[in-house]
């Protein structure tokens, strides 16, 4: 769950609906300058099913006590978003060894980007461990049975591979950024170009719902994109309260306009 602020109410936004934002800008990837995702169609599934594992989360958000809301992503316990992650990657396996391979790998950039193993639990240090480590071996066997496709294999050779990891954590990112509401600019680093890397900024063009990227990724000339949440008036002591609360919630669709500089 993502929580937006909007005056003194709060839009809560599930993780599928933030990860179809993130492939609706994955589908108009490239220029001349950013290579188009490869295999394309399934990079573009990969990103929007990368927080598929959250379905099951999004059904029952847990109410946190010290904010009254619903627990954001970053407050799950590690023992639990684990198994989450664990989840989402044996469903994105029903769609396919590419997206699920992505799905996986990108379990990879979340814990890099987010867990501290040197400040965690050790329990739950140990959980991260076993569970990435089991990742890694799924990882390989993925790679290894593409390559051998016909059409698909120079797609599954590791410098595309991770080419594409990085790239869905990118616009992953950038869909965060959109979904929290963009007031100021903000840097996404490590985005793929054609040859190398970037620095992509992301700025307010007088408002949240009109922002300008540079450099320009799309192949179009200006990009809508949308998610959808539900709007949450006050604050909730108990668990019941939350989830009828959200299930009672007006829905509000989160709406943003991407232009080039």
């Amino acid at each position: 769950m993502l929580l937006r602020k909007d005056g003194a109410e709060v839009i809560a936004i599930p993780q599928p609906s933030h990860a179809w934002l993130s492939g609706q800008m994955m589908r108009a990837w490239g220029n001349e300058r950013f290579a188009a995702p490869a295999p394309h169609e399934e990079v573009c599934l990969a990103s929007e099913l990368h927080d598929i594992g959250w379905l099951s989360w999004e059904k029952a958000p847990v109410l946190d006590s010290e904010t009254g809301l619903p627990q954001q992503f970053s407050r799950v316990p590690p023992k639990i978003h684990v198994a989450l992650w664990h989840e989402g990657v044996r469903h994105a396996r029903a769609f396919g060894r590419y997206p699920a391979l992505l799905v996986s790998l990108h379990a990879d950039t979340i814990y890099a980007r987010h867990f501290d193993f040197a400040k965690a639990h050790p329990a739950d240090a140990e959980a991260v461990r076993a569970f990435l480590d089991e990742q890694h071996g799924f990882q390989a066997r993925m790679a290894a049975s593409l390559r051998t496709e016909p059409g698909v294999g120079a797609l599954a050779a590791a410098e595309n591979i991770a080419r594409n990891q990085h790239l869905i954590g990118a616009l992953d990112w950038l869909s965060l950024e959109i979904c929290w509401g963009v007031r100021e600019e903000k840097k996404i680093p490590h985005v793929p170009i054609a040859e190398g890397n970037c620095e992509l900024s992301v700025r307010p063009r007088g408002g949240p719902h009109d922002l300008i990227l540079d450099p320009w990724p799309f192949h179009q000339a200006s990009l809508a994109v949308r998610a959808e949440g539900k709007r949450l008036s006050g604050r909730f002591s108990r668990q019941d309260e939350l989830l009828r609360a959200l299930d009672e919630a007006e829905p509000v669709l989160v709406t943003a306009t991407l232009h080039k500089a």
